[in-house]
This record gives structure tokens, C-alpha cells and sequence, in this order.
């Protein structure tokens, strides 16, 4: 089954001297794991302002992407994500999903 979401994935630590390494990886689970598009899917470093102030990294989707399978996807792609991260030096990892059709 076909579902329409939107998505944010997050890492929420890693070392100072890893950082390069880690937002990599991130964007190789997004854009070649996934095979998600630029204009999809943004993958950057956000907060560390007073008004967000828990800097995080985070590959989140700009608008509705459609999910084939997504009950086979969803614990697949959170265990990619999973490994590449920590491979990289990164911890601290979620994958959070809504679903603007339902509300």
C-alpha cells in the first residue's frame, strides 16, 4: 500500500571532529538509500539560536512524498539510516513521521 507523509530524520549528537562525516552520511541515506531528490528531501545542520536552540542535524521532506510499501519501508529505512549514521560517529537518531491526509 501507497502512502503519502511527510518526514523528518534526525541526529541529535556526534563529535565535534565527526560532523563532516556524519551530515554525509545523512545525505547518502537520503539521496542514495532512499533515492530521494534535492528538491525533496533538505538535509542540513539547524537551531543553535535563541529561538532554536538544540542544534541538530536533520534530512526532512519540503512537502508530501509518496511511500510504496510502507509498512516494509518504514522499518527498513529507519534501520539504514541507523547504521550509516552511527557508522559515521553520529547517535542520538529518529525518524518521525506525519500524514497530511489524515487530518
Amino acid at each position: 500500500m501507497s502512502v503519502n507523509l511527510e518526514f523528518s530524520a534526525k541526529v541529535g549528537k556526534w563529535p565535534p571532529e565527526r560532523e563532516d562525516e556524519v551530515l554525509a552520511a545523512l545525505k547518502a541515506w537520503a539521496y542514495e538509500d532512499e533515492s530521494f531528490d534535492e528538491r525533496e528531501v533538505l538535509v542540513d545542520i539547524l537551531g543553535g539560536g535563541p529561538r532554536n536552540p538544540i542544534v541538530r542535524m536533520e534530512a526532512y521532506t519540503t512537502g508530501p512524498v509518496i511511500i510504496s510499501r510502507f509498512g516494509a519501508w518504514h522499518p527498513e529505512a529507519e534501520a539504514r539510516l541507523r547504521k550509516r549514521v552511527e557508522a559515521a560517529g553520529g547517535s542520538d537518531v529518529s525518524l518521525k513521521f506525519t500524514f497530511p491526509d489524515e487530518d
